[in-house]
């Protein structure tokens, strides 16, 4: 087969130019202060945590190569991925990494790119053998701040544009519907016969902080990214004219669960709660409102927008 010189030569630059972005690389600084090279390009991302930082890529549109999930008697999953972005391991080619990280397994799949939490505690000596490894902190990126990370790094700052204009909008019309500084609202959880409280409680969290609602006076206690455990002599302390609990559809667990961690608490709970005698009381699935995805604010918004217009809502005297 004959080629022109001119086209082979357009062929040699660009097959010189593809290695050349191949090997491409920049510098970044990641949460932990440390000064990491990794790929301008990255293309074999593995994600060492499954809710804060798979289901983030995979809302960017980039499918990590490997991720860490979760085991179950139906096979591996990555938490809140299917109900909020409909990909999982079983139908998208990415590499389980176990619950405990398997090296092993994140060795064979050839990352170029390795990112993960700095709670997770991971090895990152060991990692770093494998691949650049970037670590995250939400003290320091906070859930939605790693999205601007992640975008940066995998070059999907446009898909991110939109889905922040989404939730501006979606908040914008709550805001409008709703006057959410005149309600006060609680998220709270039974927990080994305590009451968890965190400060913002995922998206749900973010949403009720961003739409301007009222929260009781003991979360001013409580530390931004932090949770507590308070005992039952605090359950009037966290009561408020709407209170959110839920329970792990992940796990097969329903409402009752939810409600039964609580009798654990204190038996009469709802008796002792102004917003549960009052059937404001509200139980969701936990995987809709914990995760920190945009899909998860979206659902957050639609959640209280049917409940406050579902009800005539009635506020504590």
């Amino acid at each position: 087969m004959r080629i022109f010189p001119a086209l082979a030569g357009a062929l040699l630059c660009l097959a010189m130019l593809s290695a050349a972005m191949a090997q491409e690389t920049v510098t970044v600084t990641d949460d932990l202060g440390r000064t990491v090279e990794i790929p301008a390009h990255p293309s074999r991302i593995a994600s060492l945590d499954d809710l804060r930082l798979s289901v983030p890529l995979i809302e960017l549109g980039v499918f990590p190569v490997a991720s860490h999930g979760r085991p179950s008697d139906n096979g591996p999953y990555i938490r809140a991925s299917k109900i909020l972005t409909g990909v999982d391991f079983d139908n998208s080619g990415i590499v389980f990494l176990g619950n405990d990280l398997d090296i092993e397994a994140l060795a064979k799949a050839e990352p170029d790119l390795i990112v993960t939490l700095a709670s997770r505690d991971s090895p990152v000596d060991q990692l770093e053998k494998i691949a650049p490894t970037l670590v995250f902190d939400p003290a320091v990126s906070d859930y939605l701040g790693i999205y601007d990370r992640l975008a940066e790094i995998t070059g999907t700052q446009a898909k991110l544009d939109f889905l922040e204009t989404r939730y501006a909008t979606q908040l914008a019309q709550l805001r409008r519907l709703v006057d959410a500084p005149s309600i006060t609202v609680s998220v709270i959880s039974g927990s080994d016969g305590a009451i968890s409280v965190l400060h913002t409680f995922g998206s749900l969290g973010i949403v009720l902080r961003d739409a301007g609602f009222a929260f009781p006076a003991v979360y001013a206690d409580i530390a931004e990214g932090s949770e507590v455990e308070l005992s039952a002599e605090y359950l009037p302390q966290v009561d408020a004219d709407i209170i959110f609990d839920s329970f792990r559809a992940d796990r097969n667990e329903t409402p009752a669960d939810a409600r039964a961690r609580m009798s654990e608490v204190i038996e009469g709970y709802c008796e002792a709660l102004w917003a549960c005698s009052n059937g404001q009381y509200v139980i969701l699935p936990r995987e809709e409102i914990y995760a920190i995805s945009y899909e998860g604010l979206s659902t957050a918004i639609n959640m209280i927008t049917a409940l406050m217009s579902a009800q005539d809502l009635q506020l504590r005297p």
